[in-house]
């Protein structure tokens, strides 16, 4: 029991088209996940688990209280601190990869971006590494003090950040990938966790043959199959989609969605407030939830992806290093390349 409080990496595995694969680790725990594959028009025909023997190029993630890899130093599902402590520690990254990479790493408390101290740089959404082919490092972090209460906790790192080409193929490999992360319950002076109050979604219903299940797919029509991929855009407007959400057939879900826009945390919509949709869905239901962003005014390519979490606010572990049998999972959709283009020029005369 004690081996298993002790530590908690996850390591996701790269996504390939035709060879998807991502496995989640939890103390050797395998979770499954799901795939989805497309056809040349880019719609969904297939969705199924992963299978666990196709695993090849990975990258992982840990949390510990020193630099030392060992199960002693693991943080575990749950981290107890005392009023006026700071919440600080170490990430443990490792690029298991042919090729270097970079990682954009982040924190959600309760599901919404925090800033943070990381490798002692100064406090900031978010921070920038780079590790070499089959490299590994400790990181310090630092949230520094927190208010009481009980909260949902996760580290998050995207791989390949920067990477910014329009090509297909490389936005299909976004599908489910590139995103690793490490999630505990955090308590601050207290051992309850918030009880999320869950609202009706304003959300299309989609029939029952929508393929998409157990997940998130945005697309630019509610309950379309076509994977949206890239969009050439105007800087400044009001850009309209959908995020279709889907419970598997088996079972129910309950889930946070938050939305991206150069992986800074934006409101669902751009008339809201809200930058976190908490909801319910019934075994097998699919429905469509409206979305929108505002264009960035920059010239270039910009990043739009939503984080679907399932199990929001959930106790990870029925007593001390005893895993609660839930199936909590951080899943990202296909990272939508939106292009922004110098339309003023376009329209000079000379």
């Amino acid at each position: 029991m004690m081996e298993h409080k002790k530590e908690i990496v996850l390591v996701l595995s790269l996504i390939v088209i035709s060879s998807v694969a991502i496995l989640l680790f939890y103390d050797n725990e395998i979770i499954p996940q799901w795939k989805m594959e497309y056809n040349e028009s880019g719609r969904i025909t297939e969705i199924t688990e992963y299978d666990i023997n196709k695993v090849g190029e990975s990258f992982g993630i840990g949390l510990y209280e020193s630099p030392i890899r060992t199960k002693e130093s693991g943080m575990g599902y749950s981290k107890f601190l005392n009023l006026g402590e700071e919440f600080k520690g170490y990430v443990f990254l490792s690029n298991q990869m042919y090729d270097g990479n970079d990682f954009l790493i982040s924190c959600l408390l309760d599901y919404k971006q925090v800033p943070f101290k990381f490798d002692e740089e100064d406090k900031q959404v978010l921070h920038t590494i780079h590790l070499e082919p089959f490299e590994e490092r400790f990181y310090s972090f630092n949230l520094g003090e927190i208010e009481k209460g009980g909260y949902d906790f996760e580290i998050v790192a995207i791989m390949k950040p920067y990477e910014h080409s329009l090509n297909k193929t490389f936005r299909f490999s976004t599908d489910f990938s590139y995103l690793g992360s490490v999630r505990k319950n955090l308590f601050v002076g207290t051992s309850n966790l918030p009880v999320i109050n869950y609202t009706n979604i304003s959300a299309i219903s989609c029939s029952s043959e929508y393929p998409l299940n157990n997940g998130i797919l945005i697309t630019k029509e509610p309950c379309s199959a076509k994977a949206w991929l890239t969009e050439e855009v105007k800087p400044g407007e009001r850009l309209n989609y959908t995020i279709n959400v889907a419970a598997d057939r088996k079972y129910p879900v309950s889930f946070a969605i938050i939305v991206l826009l150069d992986y800074e945390q934006v409101p669902i919509n751009v008339n809201g407030s809200r930058s976190v949709i908490f909801g319910k869905l019934e075994a097998g239901r699919k429905v469509s939830i409206p979305a929108s962003i505002i264009v960035p005014d920059k010239k270039g390519v910009h990043e739009l992806m939503v984080v679907w979490i399932t199990d929001p606010n959930e106790r990870l572990e029925t007593s001390p290093g005893i895993r609660a049998r839930i199936r909590a999972g951080t899943e990202p959709s296909i990272r939508v390349g939106l292009n922004v283009k110098d339309f003023r020029s376009e329209n000079l005369t000379y």
